[in-house]
């Protein structure tokens, strides 16, 4: 895979379709195995990058309950993503936020479990009917973590994590096919979600049925061994997040 080309390096549409266009012709004519790479940007409201169409942020959406208007939007980030050549993007944003002094409020859906259902659903409908991939994030509580930090532990119990928390997940997994889910930075009973096992596989994909791709956040391995002493490396951070 290939993160963040048109965002981080803030390049225009054409420029970033004249790069996917050379990555992958080298990949698949002068490598051994000819496997192209998957490319990948953040699009919560638009293509994160100059030159694409920018909608009202995730909460502005909400505002409007219109799940029909999201599947629009969905559908023409997912045209302009294909046409330049990625074809996942990191969203939507399904954590839902009930304390406004976390910092991310704005990126979600807003604080009740079913707008966020349904505007999810929408928005993962929408942009994988481009055949563009939908990663629904954070993967799990990540809005209610003690005093709302950003790697802090998840401070809800079990039923509530799965009743509130989880059910925007289960629906988009049920009601759209979700491709992929991306782990929070957060921990959970005392362990990073991002090496848990009883979060990412006995829930995400025994309990709600997910057969997709689990994606790590950017700094999910590194933070493991250097900020959550989980790992004694990044090796050993990184089989810890395969074998969850």
């Amino acid at each position: 895979q290939v993160g963040g080309l048109a965002g981080f390096g803030a390049r225009p549409p054409a420029e970033v379709a004249r790069a996917v266009n050379q990555v992958q012709r080298f990949l698949v004519e002068e490598t051994r195995l000819g496997i192209p790479a998957i490319f990948h940007n953040e699009a919560f409201n638009g293509v994160m990058a100059p030159g694409f169409t920018v909608f009202p942020t995730a909460i502005g959406l909400a505002a409007a309950w219109d799940p029909q208007a999201v599947e629009r939007v969905a559908v023409l980030i997912g045209r302009q993503m294909r046409a330049v050549g990625m074809r996942q993007a990191l969203a939507p944003v399904l954590d839902v936020a009930r304390d406004a002094r976390w910092g991310r409020v704005h990126e979600t859906y807003g604080e009740d479990p079913y707008l966020v259902s349904a505007l999810g659903v929408a928005y993962v409908r929408g942009l994988q009917s481009q055949d563009v991939i939908a990663t629904a994030k954070h993967f799990l509580g990540y809005a209610v973590t003690e005093g709302c930090q950003n790697m802090a532990a998840t401070a809800v119990g079990a039923r509530e994590l799965y009743e509130v928390h989880a059910r925007p997940f289960e629906a988009a997994i049920h009601l759209a096919g979700l491709g992929a889910v991306m782990n929070s930075y957060s921990e959970y009973d005392g362990v990073p979600i991002g090496a848990s096992r009883a979060i990412l596989t006995e829930l995400l994909r025994e309990r709600m049925g997910f057969t997709g791709t689990v994606a790590a956040d950017y700094m999910t391995v590194e933070w493991l061994a250097s900020r959550q002493a989980v790992a004694a490396d990044k090796q050993q951070a990184g089989l810890l997040a395969l074998a969850a």
